[in-house]
Protein backbone atom coordinates (compact mmCIF):
# COMPACT_ATOMS: atom_id res chain seq x y z
CA UNK A 1 0.00 0.00 0.00
CA UNK A 2 1.42 3.52 -0.71
CA UNK A 3 1.78 6.28 1.43
CA UNK A 4 -1.03 8.84 1.52
CA UNK A 5 0.00 12.07 -0.91
CA UNK A 6 -1.66 14.00 2.39
CA UNK A 7 -0.89 13.38 6.17
CA UNK A 8 -4.39 12.65 8.20
CA UNK A 9 -4.73 15.75 10.44
CA UNK A 10 -3.44 15.31 14.18
CA UNK A 11 -5.97 16.55 16.30
CA UNK A 12 -9.52 16.76 16.04
CA UNK A 13 -10.90 19.54 13.81
CA UNK A 14 -13.44 22.26 15.81
CA UNK A 15 -17.15 22.30 14.28
CA UNK A 16 -17.24 25.94 15.46
CA UNK A 17 -14.24 26.39 12.65
CA UNK A 18 -15.44 25.09 9.90
CA UNK A 19 -16.66 26.82 7.10
CA UNK A 20 -20.53 26.01 6.58
CA UNK A 21 -23.05 26.53 3.71
CA UNK A 22 -25.28 29.28 4.06
CA UNK A 23 -28.75 30.10 2.15
CA UNK A 24 -28.98 33.26 -0.52
CA UNK A 25 -30.63 36.67 -0.33
CA UNK A 26 -33.03 35.59 -2.49
CA UNK A 27 -33.58 32.40 -0.62
CA UNK A 28 -33.87 33.32 2.70
CA UNK A 29 -36.12 36.02 0.99
CA UNK A 30 -38.57 33.05 -1.27
CA UNK A 31 -38.52 30.98 2.47
CA UNK A 32 -40.10 34.11 4.17
CA UNK A 33 -42.94 34.41 1.57
CA UNK A 34 -43.34 30.23 1.98
CA UNK A 35 -43.79 30.38 5.80
CA UNK A 36 -45.59 33.73 5.74
CA UNK A 37 -49.63 33.64 6.57
CA UNK A 38 -50.34 35.08 3.13
CA UNK A 39 -48.68 33.12 0.30
CA UNK A 40 -48.21 36.07 -2.59
CA UNK A 41 -47.44 33.80 -5.45
CA UNK A 42 -45.74 36.98 -7.53
CA UNK A 43 -43.31 37.72 -4.57
CA UNK A 44 -41.88 34.12 -4.65
CA UNK A 45 -41.94 33.96 -8.51
CA UNK A 46 -40.05 37.41 -8.47
CA UNK A 47 -37.26 35.55 -5.78
CA UNK A 48 -36.89 32.55 -6.99
CA UNK A 49 -36.15 34.24 -10.54
CA UNK A 50 -33.29 36.80 -8.93
CA UNK A 51 -31.14 33.61 -7.79
CA UNK A 52 -30.22 31.83 -11.19
CA UNK A 53 -28.80 29.10 -9.74
CA UNK A 54 -32.15 28.47 -7.45
CA UNK A 55 -34.30 29.03 -10.70
CA UNK A 56 -32.20 26.65 -12.75
CA UNK A 57 -32.46 24.07 -10.40
CA UNK A 58 -36.30 24.15 -9.97
CA UNK A 59 -36.79 24.10 -13.59
CA UNK A 60 -34.57 20.70 -13.56
CA UNK A 61 -36.49 19.22 -10.82
CA UNK A 62 -40.04 20.23 -13.16
CA UNK A 63 -38.71 18.83 -15.85
CA UNK A 64 -36.70 16.11 -14.25
CA UNK A 65 -38.17 12.11 -14.56
CA UNK A 66 -40.12 12.30 -11.62
CA UNK A 67 -42.12 15.61 -12.64
CA UNK A 68 -42.20 15.93 -16.00
CA UNK A 69 -45.20 16.18 -18.09
CA UNK A 70 -45.48 16.15 -21.95
CA UNK A 71 -44.47 19.94 -22.44
CA UNK A 72 -41.32 21.42 -21.22
CA UNK A 73 -41.44 23.62 -18.55
CA UNK A 74 -39.33 27.06 -19.17
CA UNK A 75 -40.78 29.65 -16.74
CA UNK A 76 -40.78 29.45 -13.29
CA UNK A 77 -44.24 30.24 -12.76
CA UNK A 78 -45.09 26.61 -14.13
CA UNK A 79 -42.47 25.70 -12.12
CA UNK A 80 -44.00 26.43 -9.13
CA UNK A 81 -47.30 25.73 -10.08
CA UNK A 82 -46.39 22.09 -10.98
CA UNK A 83 -44.41 21.44 -7.98
CA UNK A 84 -45.72 23.32 -5.06
CA UNK A 85 -44.15 25.22 -2.33
CA UNK A 86 -42.64 22.25 -0.21
CA UNK A 87 -40.40 21.88 -3.43
CA UNK A 88 -39.52 25.12 -3.83
CA UNK A 89 -38.24 24.99 -0.32
CA UNK A 90 -35.88 21.59 -1.04
CA UNK A 91 -34.58 23.33 -3.98
CA UNK A 92 -33.53 26.82 -2.26
CA UNK A 93 -31.71 23.73 0.38
CA UNK A 94 -30.03 21.81 -2.56
CA UNK A 95 -29.06 25.10 -4.55
CA UNK A 96 -27.61 26.17 -0.76
CA UNK A 97 -25.52 22.83 -1.48
CA UNK A 98 -24.56 23.08 -4.53
CA UNK A 99 -23.38 26.81 -4.23
CA UNK A 100 -21.38 26.16 -1.20
CA UNK A 101 -19.31 23.11 -2.91
CA UNK A 102 -15.59 23.67 -5.16
CA UNK A 103 -17.06 22.70 -8.85
CA UNK A 104 -13.07 20.73 -8.51
CA UNK A 105 -13.93 19.36 -5.97
CA UNK A 106 -13.45 15.62 -6.80
CA UNK A 107 -14.95 14.51 -2.60
CA UNK A 108 -17.96 16.71 -3.78
CA UNK A 109 -19.15 14.88 -6.88
CA UNK A 110 -19.11 11.36 -5.08
CA UNK A 111 -20.63 12.64 -2.36
CA UNK A 112 -23.64 14.52 -4.43
CA UNK A 113 -23.96 11.60 -6.53
CA UNK A 114 -24.71 9.40 -3.54
CA UNK A 115 -26.94 11.87 -2.14
CA UNK A 116 -29.05 12.30 -5.77
CA UNK A 117 -29.31 7.84 -5.83
CA UNK A 118 -30.39 7.89 -2.40
CA UNK A 119 -33.05 10.50 -3.00
CA UNK A 120 -34.53 8.61 -5.96
CA UNK A 121 -34.85 5.85 -4.35
CA UNK A 122 -36.17 6.84 -1.20
CA UNK A 123 -38.82 8.99 -2.94
CA UNK A 124 -39.73 6.13 -5.27
CA UNK A 125 -40.19 3.63 -2.16
CA UNK A 126 -42.00 6.79 -0.13
CA UNK A 127 -44.61 7.16 -2.98
CA UNK A 128 -46.04 3.46 -2.71
CA UNK A 129 -46.05 3.45 1.00
CA UNK A 130 -46.40 6.99 2.59
CA UNK A 131 -47.53 9.63 -0.45
CA UNK A 132 -47.84 12.28 1.21
CA UNK A 133 -44.33 12.33 3.20
CA UNK A 134 -42.68 11.26 -0.82
CA UNK A 135 -41.20 15.19 -1.18
CA UNK A 136 -40.12 15.02 2.62
CA UNK A 137 -38.15 11.81 2.63
CA UNK A 138 -36.51 13.02 -0.65
CA UNK A 139 -35.33 16.06 0.76
CA UNK A 140 -34.03 14.54 3.78
CA UNK A 141 -32.57 11.96 1.30
CA UNK A 142 -30.80 15.14 -0.08
CA UNK A 143 -29.50 16.70 3.15
CA UNK A 144 -28.03 13.01 3.66
CA UNK A 145 -24.22 13.25 2.61
CA UNK A 146 -24.32 17.36 3.81
CA UNK A 147 -21.88 16.40 7.01
CA UNK A 148 -19.26 14.98 4.12
CA UNK A 149 -19.88 17.85 1.80
CA UNK A 150 -18.63 20.01 4.41
CA UNK A 151 -15.69 18.11 5.07
CA UNK A 152 -14.74 17.95 1.83
CA UNK A 153 -14.91 21.68 1.30
CA UNK A 154 -12.93 22.37 4.67
CA UNK A 155 -10.47 19.78 3.73
CA UNK A 156 -10.03 19.09 -0.38
CA UNK A 157 -6.93 17.56 -0.22
CA UNK A 158 -7.41 15.63 3.14
CA UNK A 159 -10.89 14.09 1.70
CA UNK A 160 -9.56 12.68 -1.47
CA UNK A 161 -7.44 10.79 0.50
CA UNK A 162 -10.21 9.77 2.94
CA UNK A 163 -11.53 8.57 -0.30
CA UNK A 164 -8.61 6.70 -1.11
CA UNK A 165 -7.86 4.84 1.93
CA UNK A 166 -12.00 4.32 3.03
CA UNK A 167 -11.66 2.41 -0.73
CA UNK A 168 -8.36 0.51 0.17
CA UNK A 169 -9.36 -0.42 3.37
CA UNK A 170 -13.13 -1.98 2.15
CA UNK A 171 -14.10 0.85 5.14
CA UNK A 172 -17.61 3.32 5.02
CA UNK A 173 -16.16 6.61 4.15
CA UNK A 174 -17.66 7.62 7.93
CA UNK A 175 -15.12 5.35 9.41
CA UNK A 176 -12.02 7.02 7.49
CA UNK A 177 -13.31 10.78 8.32
CA UNK A 178 -13.74 9.50 11.67
CA UNK A 179 -9.86 8.44 11.54
CA UNK A 180 -8.76 11.18 9.56
CA UNK A 181 -10.60 14.35 11.13
CA UNK A 182 -11.53 12.66 14.76
CA UNK A 183 -14.85 13.69 14.61
CA UNK A 184 -18.23 12.20 13.34
CA UNK A 185 -20.26 12.89 10.49
CA UNK A 186 -23.39 12.39 12.59
CA UNK A 187 -21.48 15.34 14.18
CA UNK A 188 -21.19 17.35 11.47
CA UNK A 189 -24.34 16.82 9.89
CA UNK A 190 -26.02 17.86 13.06
CA UNK A 191 -24.02 21.15 13.62
CA UNK A 192 -24.60 22.14 10.29
CA UNK A 193 -28.36 21.38 9.99
CA UNK A 194 -28.65 23.36 13.58
CA UNK A 195 -26.89 26.26 11.46
CA UNK A 196 -29.30 25.66 8.64
CA UNK A 197 -32.08 26.35 10.81
CA UNK A 198 -33.78 23.01 9.78
CA UNK A 199 -36.44 21.24 11.88
CA UNK A 200 -35.23 19.16 14.47
CA UNK A 201 -36.70 15.88 12.86
CA UNK A 202 -33.86 16.67 10.53
CA UNK A 203 -31.54 16.26 12.48
CA UNK A 204 -33.36 13.24 14.58
CA UNK A 205 -34.08 11.25 11.25
CA UNK A 206 -30.78 11.68 9.94
CA UNK A 207 -28.69 11.05 13.71
CA UNK A 208 -30.57 7.16 13.86
CA UNK A 209 -29.86 6.91 10.05
CA UNK A 210 -26.09 7.13 10.59
CA UNK A 211 -25.86 5.63 13.85
CA UNK A 212 -28.04 2.71 12.61
CA UNK A 213 -31.21 3.29 14.69
CA UNK A 214 -33.53 1.45 13.25
CA UNK A 215 -36.96 0.90 14.98
CA UNK A 216 -38.39 -2.92 14.82
CA UNK A 217 -41.84 -1.05 14.04
CA UNK A 218 -43.13 1.82 12.51
CA UNK A 219 -44.61 4.20 15.22
CA UNK A 220 -44.26 7.54 14.02
CA UNK A 221 -43.19 9.92 10.52
CA UNK A 222 -39.74 9.66 11.91
CA UNK A 223 -39.44 5.72 11.83
CA UNK A 224 -41.36 5.69 8.61
CA UNK A 225 -38.23 8.25 7.26
CA UNK A 226 -35.61 6.08 9.21
CA UNK A 227 -36.40 2.83 7.97
CA UNK A 228 -36.72 3.73 3.76
CA UNK A 229 -34.17 5.80 4.07
CA UNK A 230 -31.94 2.92 5.31
CA UNK A 231 -33.55 0.16 2.88
CA UNK A 232 -32.84 2.61 0.03
CA UNK A 233 -29.30 2.63 1.26
CA UNK A 234 -29.19 -1.15 1.39
CA UNK A 235 -30.50 -1.43 -2.10
CA UNK A 236 -28.62 0.73 -3.70
CA UNK A 237 -25.07 -0.94 -2.04
CA UNK A 238 -26.75 -4.24 -3.32
CA UNK A 239 -27.29 -2.86 -7.16
CA UNK A 240 -23.33 -1.99 -6.73
CA UNK A 241 -22.23 -5.26 -6.10
CA UNK A 242 -21.91 -8.49 -6.93
CA UNK A 243 -22.31 -10.98 -4.20
CA UNK A 244 -25.66 -9.02 -2.54
CA UNK A 245 -24.43 -8.91 0.76
CA UNK A 246 -27.20 -6.71 1.94
CA UNK A 247 -30.41 -9.14 1.09
CA UNK A 248 -30.98 -10.30 5.23
CA UNK A 249 -31.49 -7.14 6.41
CA UNK A 250 -33.32 -5.77 3.06
CA UNK A 251 -35.98 -8.70 3.35
CA UNK A 252 -35.88 -7.55 7.20
CA UNK A 253 -36.33 -3.73 6.68
CA UNK A 254 -39.02 -5.06 3.90
CA UNK A 255 -41.18 -6.81 6.74
CA UNK A 256 -41.13 -3.72 8.59
CA UNK A 257 -42.51 -1.71 6.11
CA UNK A 258 -44.82 -4.17 5.07
CA UNK A 259 -43.20 -4.70 1.54
CA UNK A 260 -43.18 -8.05 -0.60
CA UNK A 261 -39.80 -8.77 -2.26
CA UNK A 262 -41.85 -8.35 -5.92
CA UNK A 263 -42.26 -4.61 -4.07
CA UNK A 264 -38.46 -4.21 -3.85
CA UNK A 265 -37.90 -6.03 -7.49
CA UNK A 266 -39.94 -3.04 -8.59
CA UNK A 267 -38.02 0.15 -6.94
CA UNK A 268 -35.39 -1.15 -8.28
CA UNK A 269 -36.34 -1.51 -11.82
CA UNK A 270 -37.99 2.16 -11.42
CA UNK A 271 -34.53 3.49 -9.99
CA UNK A 272 -32.28 2.21 -12.83
CA UNK A 273 -34.46 3.24 -15.21
CA UNK A 274 -34.11 7.33 -13.73
CA UNK A 275 -31.09 7.12 -13.22
CA UNK A 276 -30.16 5.96 -16.45
CA UNK A 277 -32.28 8.81 -17.89
CA UNK A 278 -29.53 11.03 -16.54
CA UNK A 279 -31.73 12.05 -13.40
CA UNK A 280 -29.94 14.81 -11.20
CA UNK A 281 -30.53 18.28 -9.57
Amino acid sequence: MTEPAVKPLKKQIELTDLKLPTISQQGMKALEIINGDDLKFNELETAVSADPMLMGILLKYANSPMYRKFVEIKNVRKAISLLGVDIVKSAILICTMRSFCEPSNPGKEMLWEKSVHLAVLSKIIATKLFRKLAEEIELFAMMSQIGGLVLSTNFVDEYATVVEQALEKNISLEEQEHETFGVDRVDVTAYTLEKLRLPDIFISVLSSYFQNNIPEEIRSDTDQHIVILKLATLIIENEQSEDHPNDKIISQLSDILGLEMLDVDGFIEEYNEKISEGFSF
